[in-house]
Formats: C-alpha cells, sequence, structure tokens
C-alpha cells in the first residue's frame, strides 16, 4: 500500500515519495485564476500547510510534480515566480520582542540567499519591503504566502503585553503591503482567528475572504468521496480487523471524525484524525488531543457562558467583533477554532445570514465535553472516574436516589470559591455530567405552557426534570425545593407531550441550595386525562 503522509505537509515531498496524496489542485487552479489576494480561515491540523506547500511548487513552476494530477490539464500556462513563504509555526514565539523581530528578520535574509539577494535591513518591516523590491527588480512579480497569521497572537491570548507588542510587529509588516500591489502577482493568508477588529490588516481592504466561500467548501479537508476513492486499502484493513461491514464503517467513520462544514451542506473529515484512524486501525480523540484548549474554557467559564447553549445555537455572527479576549464573543470563537461548525444556513426578512452551529463529530464533543466537565467541576480528568459512569445506570436502573448521591459527591468536590450560586451553573453541571457518559438531554423544551428544563427519553421511559435553586440562607431544607419542581411539572403538565408515548412517564425534580442537592421523583399514572 501507498503510506499515509502522516505529518509530512510538504507537497514535493509526498509526490517523490509516492505517498497518498489527495487531489485539491482544482481548486488551487480555480483559486489562482479568479484573483490575486486572498484569506482562507480553518481549524488547526486541517491541511492549510500542506496547501500552502502546494502553491509553492505550482507558483515556483514545479511542473513535473502535478503529472497525473488535475491541475495539470488545466494549466496551459506554466510560469515561474520568485515566492515568499511566510510560516509562523516555524518562526521562534517567545515573550521576548526582538526575538520575534530577529527570527522574522533571519527568515527574509534566507529567503533572499535563495535568490541571490542581500537583505541587510534591521527591522522586520523594512527587511520585508527591501526582500519584495530586490525580488521584484530581479525576477518580476512576487507571490506571498503566510501560513498561520495569528499563530504570534494565537500563542500569547493570555500575555496581554506580547499580544499587543507582536500586534504592533505584524500591523508594521503587513501595513506595507497594498503599496507593494504593482510588484506583487498573488497572495494567500491562511489561520485560525479572523481577530478583524485589531487591525492587523488595516488598509487591506482587496483582501477576498474565502472561508465561507462555497466554491472552496473543501479546499482543505476530506469528502465522503475522498475519502473512499483514496483509502481503500486502508479502509478494508480496518473494516477487516473488527469484522465491519462496509456500511458500519462508513456509519463509525462518519459520527466519529466527519461533519465539518463551512456552507452547511458539504460535509468534511479532518485530516489529522481520518490518517492516524486509519494508520492505528484505532478510534481515538486524535485531533482534539493534539491541542488540549485550555483558554476556550477559561473563557467560557469568566464569562458565564452556559455549555449546554453551544448545541444547536445560533447566530449571524462567526467572525467576532471585540479588541478584548475577555469579551470576545465565545460562538464564533469556537467556529473559528473547529469545535463548533455550520449546520445550516438561511436568510431572515432583511437578508441577513444566519447560521446554526453544533459540534462537527462525536470525537470534538466528546472530548469537549470531558474538558468543559473537568474546568466546571475543577478536577484534572473526569472521563475515567466511576460516580459519572455511574449516573447512567442510576437513571436506567430507576435508581434516583443514586443519581442524586452522585451528584452530591461531585458538587462536593468543588471548592465553595468555585461555586457560582446561580440555577445554570447546576444545570451546566448535571448537562455536562449526562453528556459525558452518553446521555443526551433535550434541554429547555419548548411546550405551550413554558419550558421544560430537561427531558431524557428511553425507549420504555421517559424522564421530565425540572430543577430548583435557592441560596442557603432563604431556604431550611433543600427537599422542599425538589418538592416544588414536582409541584412545578404537575401544574404546568410539562408531561403532556408525551402521554401518548405509551412510555412510563417519570416526573424528576432536583433542588439544589450551593453545596446541598436533593431529588424527588414521581411516576404518572397512566392512561392520563386532563
Amino acid at each position: 500500500m501507498r503510506q499515509l503522509p502522516i505529518g509530512i505537509q510538504t507537497f514535493k515531498k509526498i509526490i517523490e515519495q509516492d505517498l497518498v496524496y489527495v487531489d485539491k489542485t482544482a481548486h488551487i487552479h480555480r483559486l489562482v485564476k479568479s484573483g490575486a489576494y486572498f484569506f482562507l480561515s480553518r481549524p488547526r491540523r486541517f491541511g492549510k500547510t500542506l496547501l500552502m506547500s502546494t502553491l509553492k511548487s505550482y507558483f515556483k513552476g514545479e511542473e513535473d510534480l502535478f503529472k497525473g494530477l488535475k491541475i495539470y490539464d488545466l494549466e496551459k500556462d506554466w510560469k515561474k515566480y520568485p515566492v515568499v513563504h511566510i510560516d509562523y509555526s516555524k518562526i521562534t514565539l517567545t515573550k521576548e520582542t526582538t526575538a520575534f523581530e530577529d527570527t522574522l528578520n533571519k527568515l527574509f535574509t534566507n529567503i533572499g540567499k535563495e535568490y541571490g539577494l542581500q537583505i541587510e535591513e534591521k527591522y522586520s518591516h523594512s527587511a520585508f519591503l527591501s526582500l519584495i523590491s530586490l525580488l521584484y527588480e530581479k525576477s518580476g512579480k512576487v507571490v506571498i504566502l503566510i501560513d498561520e497569521y495569528d499563530k504570534p497572537l494565537v500563542d500569547f491570548l493570555q500575555d496581554t503585553k506580547t499580544f499587543n507588542e507582536n500586534i504592533t510587529i505584524l500591523q508594521n509588516l503587513y501595513g506595507l503591503i497594498k503599496g507593494l500591489d504593482e510588484k506583487l502577482h498573488f497572495m494567500l493568508i491562511t489561520g485560525v482567528s479572523r481577530f478583524a477588529k485589531i487591525g492587523i490588516f488595516s488598509g487591506m481592504n482587496h483582501i477576498k475572504d474565502i472561508t465561507l466561500d462555497e466554491r472552496y467548501a473543501d479546499i482543505v479537508g476530506f469528502t465522503q468521496e475522498e475519502l473512499y476513492s483514496n483509502f481503500e486499502e486502508y479502509l478494508s484493513r480496518v473494516q477487516n480487523r473488527y469484522n465491519y461491514t462496509r456500511e458500519q464503517l462508513r456509519n463509525i467513520y462518519r459520527k466519529k471524525y466527519n461533519g465539518y462544514s463551512w456552507n452547511g451542506k458539504t460535509k468534511l473529515y479532518n485530516p489529522f484524525s481520518i490518517l492516524n484512524s486509519l494508520d492505528e486501525q484505532d478510534f481515538l480523540y486524535y485531533w482534539f488531543s493534539t491541542g488540549t484548549p485550555n483558554f476556550l474554557t477559561k473563557i467560557i467559564k469568566e464569562q458565564h457562558f452556559l455549555p449546554q447553549n453551544l448545541e444547536g445555537v445560533k447566530t449571524q455572527d462567526l467572525i467576532g467583533s471585540s479588541l478584548s479576549l475577555n469579551n470576545y464573543p465565545i460562538v464564533p470563537l469556537l467556529f473559528q477554532t473547529g469545535y463548533l461548525t455550520i449546520k445550516d444556513i438561511w436568510h431572515d426578512n432583511d437578508l441577513r445570514r444566519n447560521y446554526r452551529l453544533d459540534y462537527p463529530n462525536e470525537e470534538v464533543r466528546d472530548a469537549f465535553v470531558n474538558q468543559l466537565a473537568a474546568s466546571f467541576l475543577n478536577t484534572p480528568d473526569i472521563s475515567p472516574r466511576t460516580e459519572a459512569r455511574d449516573l447512567k445506570n442510576a437513571l436506567l436502573e430507576e435508581k434516583t436516589d443514586d443519581f442524586i448521591n452522585i451528584l452530591r459527591s461531585f458538587f462536593a468536590d468543588i471548592p465553595s470559591r468555585l461555586h457560582i450560586a446561580k440555577e445554570a451553573y447546576y444545570h451546566s453541571i448535571v448537562y455536562l455530567l449526562l453528556r459525558l457518559v452518553g446521555i443526551t438531554a433535550l434541554l429547555e423544551k419548548e411546550t405551550s405552557v413554558g419550558r421544560i428544563d430537561a427531558v431524557i427519553e428511553y425507549s420504555e421511559k421517559i424522564y421530565i426534570l425540572e430543577f430548583k435553586f435557592a441560596r442557603k440562607d432563604t431556604v431550611k431544607d433543600v427537599n422542599i425545593l425538589a418538592e416544588k419542581a414536582i409541584a412545578q411539572i404537575e401544574e404546568m403538565k410539562y408531561f403532556e407531550p408525551y402521554t401518548a408515548s405509551g412510555k412510563k412517564i417519570i416526573l424528576f425534580g432536583i433542588g439544589f441550595s450551593d453545596k446541598k442537592t436533593a431529588g424527588k421523583t414521581k411516576v404518572l399514572q397512566l392512561p392520563y386525562s386532563p
């Protein structure tokens, strides 16, 4: 079998070593023929660096590398251009501003040497300007490829001083580009975040953002068709190992790793996850494990954003508009970083685009929920804990007292200073624990008379849950809260939409008062008569 290009992001190396290559060159040809200045945002480990490497080989006129690929028949005029390739993943990034400047200068000096040029300027923006001008004079119009442009910012999101210093360096650098228009042939900038308001690209209003352009929805990432047309032998190997049918294997991969979308239609696999899964013949959290999003969970907690609101969230903003990370809208940030993706797009009466976002797949959802639960419960890792798994059995076996006791044990472990005296905080923890063990709870279910806090439906029974919270100085007995929750379910008849299901209906009231938790249940007598 042809080897998988795991860890290899250089187009030339993949082709010369005859590794598996998913052909995206038709997209590349369309892009380079349709304009000159572009920006593309995609999550980490999604194929951006390989895209840039492919473009670099194309613009350097390495025609032989493209034989057999779609672009070979499309391109009629293979021209050679000088290429300035800035890959921030390979640039030294520390808290010392001079180190960033020095590394950039060294990069520009080395690119100059490749073309027989001497670059001697002291500052990075001056060295960049000199490099472009000298390349143009010697070889004609220049191509600029900037990969992971936002890494100097993302790496210092929690270090305001270095973050702002790096912004200044980048502003000085990119501020030169529009004035170099006559010397440039093509430019593509890629990154994860879009940082719309910090002015890095101020004055560069000629850059076309193709992040949500449907024509380039799958310019990186693998479609279902690409997966099965390029990796057949590896898929067969996994199928034989587990004795799956082909349809079973398709469903597993689809649920586990598919689902990323930038147009609500084209569904994509993250290349990093799928390549490692095929290689190891396993189904682990490959993409998630390469970068624990501690800063994301920190922002979610600081902004008091409810984790349960991430599923099916609706928004019109996928960019974000705050200069401060602490106030940066969490939904656009989670979309840009790959933890949420587009499930649906529609226009309202004012023709504004609306988006429905959700987790792309099980890998992201399960791993991120685990991360959030650990953060909210102030524990390093929660997934292996027996108590979490016992929650599932307690509900299945209708042992609601055990369910309440397990909740108490989790709340007891949280330091008092981390408790948030709000009902939504307790909702969030219950939601996270249920999600963690594979229980899907329908939250804030709308009825004709109000909202049910949660509904959990099994094949033979349905739980109707209502939560009640009060501060400890306002209630003497937390059991009273649980009784009030049951009373509200009965008074509002939250169970009525389910009485025709033929299933057992269990009313479950849960009361919270600081670290105290109580529960009360009541089985609805059927048949029910209004």
